[in-house]
């Protein structure tokens, strides 16, 4: 069997040998080849996200957009990114107009806003399992702001980022979570609070049925070497294995473009995902987990 996705269309061939009606002594071999062809732009997405849009990681922002209108240019297709906007990054609240302006801009011109926390700082209640604290200290170096939040700090927050955008004049549909972890309570105050969607690791949320869409991510950690190669050799693999999910993310970074092996590496997987797969913003992706039969996942996956 051999297969190949092209533009959005899957054309597989099987080659049968028909021994009964090959003569190989006076060398005449007949094959037959089954061929079936799928459309499968109506069902396979792949969705952009840029984690940490802030005036501290603007230069790093511009960066990273900049090679994705690079390849957007060079196979002729728009590219929507889901932008997620931390209003107070680290604690840090001034807010440079011109950053407004380029947030702005950026809305206007195909690309979505979406929520990403209130600080992107860990300052809830201290863990409790080795796990807990693996996660919350080593594996995210302390930036899941909301990964052990009580549903009324979790709603605070929430109301204070929504305050700041309207505030703004920036609309955003979308929360997630930084580094993707979020408390029960946590995911309760999201869902109550008019968010039309959420997503972990590898799962989009629909708010606020919860309805689930299976989503994997192609994320990279830049903070060490031995981490970025890593990196590089799991999302090559990741790459393969997710090639039939149902939508597939790119959660990039602003650092993602500083190092060479790591921009090589998601550069050349998103070529190849935009020539199988249509471009949507998270928006548009979360719309399939609303359809009945879409590929569902297990919530919280």
């Amino acid at each position: 069997m051999y297969d190949e996705i092209t533009n959005s269309i899957r054309v597989s061939v099987k080659p049968v040998y028909l021994e009964d009606q090959s003569s190989p002594d006076e060398n005449h071999f007949v094959w037959a080849y089954q061929v079936r062809i799928e459309n499968l732009s109506a069902g396979y997405g792949q969705a952009v996200v840029l984690h940490d849009v802030a005036p501290a990681r603007w230069n790093g922002c511009i960066r990273v957009l900049r090679r994705l209108q690079a390849l957007s240019r060079r196979h002729g297709v728009a590219l929507p990114v889901t932008l997620l906007v931390v209003p107070c990054y680290h604690g840090v609240v001034a807010t440079p107009p011109p950053y407004l302006w380029w947030l702005r801009r950026l809305a206007r011109g195909g690309h979505e806003l979406a929520l990403h926390g209130w600080t992107h700082l860990d300052d809830g209640p201290a863990p409790r399992r080795w796990v807990e604290r693996w996660l919350r200290r080593h594996y995210t170096a302390g930036e899941g702001e909301f990964a052990a939040l009580d549903e009324g700090e979790a709603r605070a927050r929430l109301l204070e980022a929504r305050a700041w955008a309207g505030e703004h004049g920036l609309a955003m549909r979308g929360f997630v979570p930084p580094a993707w972890l979020i408390s029960r309570p946590g995911l309760d105050a999201v869902s109550n609070a008019g968010f039309d969607y959420t997503c972990t690791l590898s799962t989009l949320l629909a708010l606020p049925g919860r309805e689930a869409l299976h989503a994997p991510a192609i994320v990279f950690s830049t903070r060490s070497g031995w981490r970025r190669m890593l990196s590089v050799w799991w999302n090559r693999w990741q790459g393969w294995r997710t090639r039939h999910a149902p939508v597939l993310r790119f959660d990039l970074h602003p650092d993602d473009a500083d190092h060479p092996a790591v921009l090589r590496c998601w550069s050349r997987l998103l070529e190849r995902a935009l020539r199988e797969r249509d471009p949507v913003c998270l928006s548009e992706a979360v719309a399939r987990a609303r359809e009945p039969g879409m590929h569902p996942a297990t919530e919280g996956a």
